[in-house]
């Protein structure tokens, strides 16, 4: 049996409850980015045959930067991974599970211990491809990777695998091997969360890949990178038999440019989605009752596997216990659980809680309320909930209608936030 696994280092692993962002699809990327910034394919300078590790690694050790992202609302945790500098203005190539989650990513050139820490602003992600585009600003005297043509990358090509590998950080491991595959198929699981990804056309290596490896370089004896590191492979027949697998450079790159354009699609997000703040069941229920119905069978279930309960979705918010006499906001989305006293009301999205420090908590939502409508528009469901405001920015102000536990009706203003990268 082969089991595959995306190379990425988590400090601690996650609570059991999903965390769904009010996504929005704009067109508009961060400013200062530009399509232009992204590289093309250059043909390669070397295909098959022997290589100096050190020599390799000394021409894209500069281009390297370690990547830590801290976990939204997840009690601290936190994922390490590797990024590649694909641009002299600050444009970063890595992962999109490298940042999942993370509403706080920081960045460090890997060539010097001690070196400069960057905050990383999320230019966009593919999450069906698995690739994110960063950006670093002051970056001046920072030299980006050389890129190769992974469509020239042929059987038994010389490669080096260079990351940040088991988060170590500093000078990159450099991990020598050779292309044993073409073109794979797999199906990753990520270890901290336990999803798993498809991931086509892959490059397969039998250089030694690790975790913390993920979105760092693959790179032929040119120093040329054709791929980015993103899984690896172990056979349970033998601990030695273990293999790596990269993104070909040129679909990151077509990615990347297709990001730095503003090029939005049903998997491509342009920078972060607006962000509500609210834990939500994961129902299609019009039923509040039916909804936590639904959501305490589910505790159930995971409560028999060894898993913490947890709630569903999630949206923007201030930080206050709220109306209606109930606790005080969350700040970790696998503190909540099912409300015991919902609000009397036919139909809407149950607030299974609010996180602190987001839109909803400013209004006073809190857990036990029944969101009805956004923007002057009913909602009937969770999902509805999120589809409500599908489009919107975070800055955009949005009004909400809702009824308290208490049966009150109330109505308020908030102005969405920034949604964890997914």
């Amino acid at each position: 049996m082969v089991v595959y696994a995306l190379v990425l280092l988590a400090a601690v692993g996650l609570g059991s409850a999903a965390t769904i962002g009010l996504t929005s699809h704009s067109d508009t990327p961060p400013t200062g980015v530009s399509s232009h910034q992204v590289p093309g394919p250059q043909n390669d300078v070397v295909g098959s045959g022997s290589l100096r590790t050190s020599a390799v690694a000394a021409k894209v050790d500069p281009g390297v930067v370690d990547i830590d992202a801290l976990i939204a609302y997840s009690g601290g945790t936190s994922s390490e991974g590797t990024g590649m500098l694909i641009s002299r203005d600050g444009l970063i190539l890595t992962n999109n599970h490298v940042i999942d989650g993370s509403n706080s990513i920081h960045v460090r050139p890997a060539v010097a211990s001690g070196s400069k820490e960057y905050t990383a602003t999320v230019v966009g992600y593919d999450s069906a491809r698995d690739v994110a585009l960063l950006k670093i600003s002051g970056s001046a005297g920072l030299q980006p990777v050389s890129v190769g043509n992974s469509d020239q990358v042929k059987l038994g090509t010389a490669v080096v695998a260079l990351g940040n590998a088991e988060g170590q950080g500093g000078l990159p491991r450099a991990a020598a091997g050779i292309i044993n595959s073409l073109n794979k198929t797999i199906n990753p699981t990520d270890e901290s969360t336990g999803a798993t990804e498809t991931l086509h056309n892959m490059l397969q290596t039998d250089a030694d890949v690790v975790s913390g490896d993920s979105g760092g370089p693959l790179a032929n004896g040119a120093g040329q990178v054709i791929g980015m590191t993103t899984a690896n492979a172990s056979s349970s027949q033998s601990s030695s038999s273990v293999l790596g697998y990269a993104i070909p450079i040129n679909t990151a790159l077509s990615v990347a440019y297709q990001i730095a354009a503003g090029q939005a699609s049903s998997t491509v997000q342009i920078g972060l989605p607006g962000f509500l703040g609210v834990l939500v069941p994961p129902s299609d229920s019009s039923s509040p009752q039916q909804q936590a119905a639904q959501q305490r069978q589910q505790e159930r279930q995971q409560s028999g596997q060894g898993n913490q309960p947890g709630s569903g979705q999630i949206s923007p918010g201030g930080g206050s216990s709220g109306s209606g006499g109930g606790s005080a906001c969350v700040v970790d989305n696998s503190e909540t659980s099912v409300p015991a006293v919902i609000a009397p009301v036919s139909q809407g999205a149950l607030v299974d809680g609010v996180l602190c420090g987001t839109a909803a908590a400013a209004a006073g939502l809190i857990s036990g309320d029944v969101i009805t409508s956004v923007n002057g528009q009913p909602v009937s469901t969770p999902s509805g909930l999120t589809q409500s405001v599908s489009g919107l920015r975070p800055g955009s102000r949005v009004k909400l209608s809702w009824e308290t536990r208490a049966g009150q009706h109330r109505t308020g203003t908030v102005v969405l936030g920034a949604a964890p990268a997914k």
